[in-house]
């Protein structure tokens, strides 16, 4: 795998170490016991059954209009689950395609990386970088306290990606599992995030329209016509190579199709319906 670093990233390669929050008192309480109340709320008010999907699409925005949304996703996994999250999160800064073996600082306590299978994926051509992972983002540092409140025991591999053209995507996916083949953690669980969100400033009516009709083209796992919905719709959704690298990395584990859990806008949080940005939460089974 080529990959092309874009003015906008750093140069050097990082070393293992602690990935602090740096978006806590913004998109999500900085203080662990109200933060800790929050997650508590979102899962206590979620009603669901727990299916053990191969993944799940999971939105990346402030807790108060997408944790909800979120909750749903992650409350399909069991509680007890103590395996590995790959978590694919688009860059918004413009970096390239990197991986990282550092912890992630949540006000709950550190998640752990999964050091053997972010080293298996810088070998299938992912680069561990853990500098570019200390830049803000947060398509991947959203997920690490719902990640750590539910299930302590997890580790992840994060996943930032550049590059989401279909191309991209096929790529990263083979890299992923690749990985996965080639690791220890093949013998035990992993779950694939997929972190995106739908059409950003929109009617509620239309992003509801536009976002169901790209994630319906999901559902058999065929990224070409998922590809093929995207550009006939054209939808100002935020992480859609993210959901194709879930859609290709599940169905090599043994998917079969995916599902929605729930759709919801910022709009219902606020009230307002005229621009709005849309939270959608997919199970891949």
């Amino acid at each position: 795998m080529k990959i092309e670093e874009t003015s906008a990233c750093c140069s050097s390669a990082g070393t293992a170490t602690v990935r602090p929050a740096t978006l806590a008192g913004m998109f999500y309480p900085a203080g662990a016991e109200e933060l800790a109340s929050l997650l508590n709320a979102f899962f206590s008010s979620t009603v669901t059954s727990v299916t053990s999907p191969y993944g799940v699409l999971v939105p990346h925005a402030g807790y108060v209009y997408s944790g909800k949304t979120a909750a749903c996703a992650y409350a399909k996994i069991p509680e007890t689950f103590s395996g590995t999250f790959v978590i694919i999160g688009p860059s918004h800064a413009g970096c390239m395609t990197v991986t990282a073996d550092c912890s992630w600082e949540t006000p709950l306590g550190p998640v752990a990386a999964d050091a053997e299978l972010v080293a298996a994926l810088a070998d299938a051509g992912i680069p561990n970088r853990n500098d570019l992972m200390r830049v803000q983002e947060n398509s991947l540092e959203t997920q690490m306290p719902f990640i750590r409140y539910r299930f302590p025991q997890a580790k992840v591999v994060p996943v930032l990606l550049g590059d989401q053209s279909l191309a991209s995507a096929r790529t990263v996916a083979d890299a992923i599992a690749k990985a996965i083949d080639a690791t220890s953690t093949a013998s035990d669980r992993v779950v694939i995030i997929a972190s995106g969100d739908g059409s950003h400033y929109v009617p509620a009516k239309v992003a509801e329209h536009d976002d169901l009709t790209v994630l319906a083209a999901a559902a058999k796992l065929d990224a070409d016509q998922f590809y093929k919905t995207l550009m006939d719709v054209r939808p100002s959704m935020c992480g859609y190579g993210c959901i194709a690298v879930m859609m290709l990395v599940c169905k090599h584990l043994g998917a079969r199709e995916a599902k929605l859990i729930m759709y919801q806008t910022s709009g219902d949080a606020t009230g307002d319906d005229r621009e709005v940005v849309g939270y959608a939460a997919v199970e891949v089974v």
